[in-house]
Order: C-alpha cells, then structure tokens, then sequence
C-alpha cells in the first residue's frame, strides 16, 4: 500500500509540475507548417483579454502559444522561438518573452512557449491570427522556410 501512494503522489507532483499554465484547444488552427527539414504544430493555447484601467482605449491580451518543432534534417535544427512574429488585425507583433533558442537533434520534437502580451483595442481572443516562423528555424546557419500557421484562440473574447 505504501508502495502504491508514493507513485500516486509522484505521479501527480510530475503531472502538476509539467502542465504550467493551463492550455486549451484552438477554436481554429491550420497547419502545420512543413519543409522538407521542419515542422511546426501550433499544440495549445492560452488566451485572455483584460480591460487596462489606465488605458480606456485599449485593453490587454495574454497570448501563450505552444509549438511543437520536429526535426526531419540529419544535421540538429536551431529553433529561437523569440523570432516569430503573431500577425493580426494588419500588424504584426513580438513575443514578450519566449523560450531560449535550442538545439533539437535530427530525429527529435521539442515543445516550446511563446508569450505575447499586447495592448491594443482591435486585438482579442476571437480575432483571427496568424504565426509567422520567418527566421526562427535555421539549419546549419541558414534560414528553414516554414508557412505562417493561422488559428482562431477562441470563439469568444475571453
């Protein structure tokens, strides 16, 4: 009986302490972006839009967006989540704060987040969106062309 308890709790430590913030579907998401080395899979989302009480004319979305990257290359693939740009509403905008640039091996997938945080009255949760990847996948110092990833956070504007 102890025995069992100890994995429970393992168990739920490990499922705890790898599910962060809490991710949803996409209402819509297109994809994924493939070359003939990489694809990018738009996995989760987290979105929300908040009302800024010092700017009435703007409010605050929270955007995460977790990507998954797999390395179809026999070469590792350098992945810098922080050079992808969200396109919408006819602007483009940068993470705020995105994981590190790695090295995935040939073979190897690796999730990672990017996190976005804009203030701007157009901008919402069921605003249409797209993920372009120019620049954030590279293979022996050279750019890996990839599709923007459209998607749909949500139906509603949370």
């Amino acid at each position: 009986m102890k025995g069992h308890r100890s994995r429970t709790t393992v168990a739920l430590a490990v499922t705890l302490g790898l599910s962060g913030c809490a991710t949803r579907p996409f209402a819509r998401v297109e994809g994924p972006a493939r070359s003939r080395y990489a694809s990018v899979t738009l996995v989760g989302q987290s979105c929300s839009r908040e009302n800024d009480p010092n700017w009435s004319s703007a409010d605050i979305l929270g955007l995460d967006l977790r990507i998954r990257v797999h390395n179809a290359a026999a070469s590792p693939l350098l992945v810098d989540p922080r050079q992808v740009t969200l396109w919408a509403t006819g602007r483009s905008y940068r993470p705020r704060r995105a994981d590190a640039a790695d090295l995935i091996p040939p073979g190897a997938s690796q999730t990672l987040v990017i996190h976005f945080w804009e203030r701007d009255r157009d901008l919402g949760c069921n605003v249409p969106m797209a993920l372009a990847l120019d620049g954030s996948v590279t293979l022996a110092g050279s750019a890996v062309t990839l599709a923007p990833i459209s998607f749909l956070a949500s139906r509603d504007d949370l």
